[in-house]
């Protein structure tokens, strides 16, 4: 049953935090909704973070033609992908799109995914996964839609390249059926991987050393001609954008504030983070350009992310390089040592921290399966470009 305009609105804020929390969707990235009548549901509006929300900011779409209230804020721009769901369940009342980091993984390869007799009751018999769209396009909504249309009995469908979306009579089982579809997607890795963990397994197959302690390569924030280097024990150096030598009385920084400073003089960027997420790291040590798997990893990253060696010790020969390498992206992979995220705050570089971890998951499970295909370049160069000019500058102002 349908719920009502008040109750839809208030689960569905209550949805995105859960969400959030849960780890399967996270930002503005993922939406959610729910059917209100035979003909309407309400959904999460485009580029306002999850924490952000409350219930005004929910916006009524019609089932038929997504069309909405053009005074008010607009719908998620996955608008298209909901309505599907409800045009064809007319039994399912709640709908999230997520961009779960195994489920994400797992559709790389373009396959359907059988069920085990065991969760069948709540998935179906298989996992569908839909063809390739960009975004936003009505070729991603065809996609969706063939993908359920010819399975009536899945409650979920793989997004290729993108993430999923599952369905539920009512807001609790929408949850079930995205906590079971990680849970077997992280199943159908384990398979894949032998039994091993996934890390393992990619650096295996790759003939790969393990790292163990990773190199502190620092943190920093840029405030006008300095920025603030701040290292993994703590310490924190003000340093010179000109130089990278710490301003007198701050102490001798470390050699990495070269490799900052030099960063920051060839890119319009205020922040750098290290990631060292573990399977960024085991990523970094192929030392090869990383091209997307993901698409919100080339719209936040770039068309592709470099992979530079570094020694603190040569100086500013690498520094340069990395700095380089650095040009039209927010992402630079160093080998064996994680990658640098930028951004122009903490927030955008955290964001690009996220993707790269998702990517990686992605691009491990590809190292260890057949199938697996990138994006092609245009269609990363296309969604780069429509993000940088249109949803980076939509979510700072929020």
């Amino acid at each position: 049953m349908a719920y009502s305009m008040e109750e839809g609105k208030r689960l569905v804020v209550q949805a995105g935090l859960e969400l959030v929390k849960s780890g399967l969707i996270a930002r503005t990235w993922g939406n959610v909704s729910a059917r209100i009548s035979d003909t309407e549901f309400v959904i999460t509006p485009s580029g306002i973070p999850y924490e952000k929300l409350t219930p005004d900011d929910i916006v009524p779409v019609k089932i038929e033609d997504c069309s909405y209230d053009e005074e008010g804020l607009k719908p998620s721009s996955e608008k298209g992908v909901h309505a599907s769901a409800y045009q064809l369940h007319p039994e399912v009342n709640f709908v999230i799109h997520t961009h779960q980091i195994d489920a994400s993984a797992i559709s790389i390869t373009g396959t359907d995914i059988p069920v085990p007799a065991s969760s069948q009751a709540l998935l179906g018999p298989t996992v569908p996964n839909a063809a390739y769209g960009m975004p936003s396009t009505n070729k991603l909504k065809k996609g969706v839609y063939t993908a359920m249309k010819k399975n009536p009995k899945s409650t979920s469908v793989l997004m290729r390249h993108h993430g999923a979306v599952c369905l539920g009579k009512d807001y609790e089982e929408a949850f079930a059926v995205a906590s079971a579809l990680e849970k077997l997607s992280g199943e159908v890795i384990r398979t894949a991987c032998g039994g091993n963990d996934l890390i393992s397994a990619y650096l295996a197959k790759n003939d790969l050393p393990k790292v163990d302690d990773v190199f502190d390569l620092g943190s920093s924030s840029r405030n006008g001609d300095t920025f603030t280097l701040t290292m993994k024990d703590g310490s924190s150096y003000t340093c010179s954008v000109e130089s990278g030598t710490a301003v007198i009385g701050t102490g001798i920084a470390p050699r990495v504030s070269r490799l900052h400073a030099a960063i920051y003089q060839a890119n319009d960027i205020q922040y750098i983070k290290h990631d060292t997420n573990p399977y960024v790291v085991a990523l970094s040590e192929n030392g090869s350009t990383e091209k997307p798997f993901l698409d919100d990893f080339t719209q936040i990253a770039g068309i592709d992310v470099k992979n530079v060696s570094y020694d603190e010790t040569e100086r500013r020969t690498q520094n340069e390089a990395v700095a380089s390498a650095m040009k039209g992206r927010n992402a630079c992979f160093i080998k064996g040592m994680g990658a640098l995220c930028t951004g122009n705050n903490a927030f955008e570089a955290e964001a690009v921290e996220l993707v790269l971890e998702k990517e990686s998951h992605a691009a491990l499970y590809a190292g260890v399966v057949s199938g697996a295909k990138t994006l092609s370049p245009v269609d990363c160069a296309l969604q780069r470009t429509v993000y940088v000019m249109k949803y980076s500058k939509l979510a700072s102002k929020k």
